[in-house]
């Protein structure tokens, strides 16, 4: 099996990223497909149904696939910034929505961007003109979105790092959280998007993760306790 960056699984598929090539499996190991519409492509992503493949490129490029059919739906340039596109992603709970953390103005510059996944059309952007809030990473938790960010001072350098409910259109009840604590955040969502292969955690600053999940709904809530002591 080839060394992944990435390496997800559901009941039915498993799939695995080497960057260049995207490798469909079943249950039992048996590969089904494999992909190369991507270059730069280290990160998957199953829809809630696990019929619907995302793939996420480095360059600023997503890749969707339908895995009953194995085959390309759609793949487009979300950005016409070819680099550092490797922030999080999410689908609604519904898997009527997916929204994408891109950088649309520069590489230091990150948004919200909102999709129709009838189409895979964008229906919202939000924060791309804004050089305050830089979100990073964003996930779905019982029909509740949360953000992971941090925002920038006047000189336009880390301020403070920050967890939110994201409503469809902005930030809500943002959380502070220290710098240290944002870099692990950080750092631990992107290996736990990549199925923490042995790869990812090279790559990482946490080289003995413990795997177990860390939503962050549970962070959010954290702040809110702690501030109440």
């Amino acid at each position: 099996m080839p060394n992944f960056w990435s390496y997800i699984k559901n009941e039915k598929y498993a799939v695995g990223c080497t960057g260049q090539t995207v490798y469909v499996y079943d249950s039992n190991g048996s590969e089904l497909a494999k992909f190369k519409d991507l270059k730069y492509a280290y990160t998957p992503m199953f829809s809630p149904d696990g019929k619907t493949l995302i793939v996420k490129s480095t360059e600023g490029c997503l890749a969707v696939y339908d895995l009953d059919e194995l085959e390309l739906i759609k793949k487009f340039r979300f950005s016409k910034v070819a680099e550092a596109q490797d922030d999080g992603f999410c689908f609604s709970n519904d898997g009527r929505l997916f929204y994408n953390i891109e950088r649309q103005n520069n590489s230091c510059n990150s948004c919200i961007s909102v999709y129709d996944t009838t189409d895979f059309k964008c229906v919202g952007q939000y924060y791309a003109n804004d050089s305050k809030f830089e979100p990073s990473h964003i996930e779905c938790d019982n029909d509740r979105l949360f953000v992971l960010g941090f925002t920038r001072n006047d000189k336009g350098v880390f301020d403070c790092g920050f967890v939110a409910m994201f409503n469809g259109e902005e930030l809500q009840e943002l959380r502070y959280i220290t710098e240290t604590d944002y870099r692990y955040y950080w750092d631990y969502k992107r290996l736990e998007l990549s199925g923490f292969t042995a790869k990812s955690i090279e790559w990482s600053e946490i080289k003995e993760p413990d795997k177990k999940a860390k939503p962050l709904s549970e962070l959010w809530e954290k702040q809110a306790a702690d501030k109440q002591v």
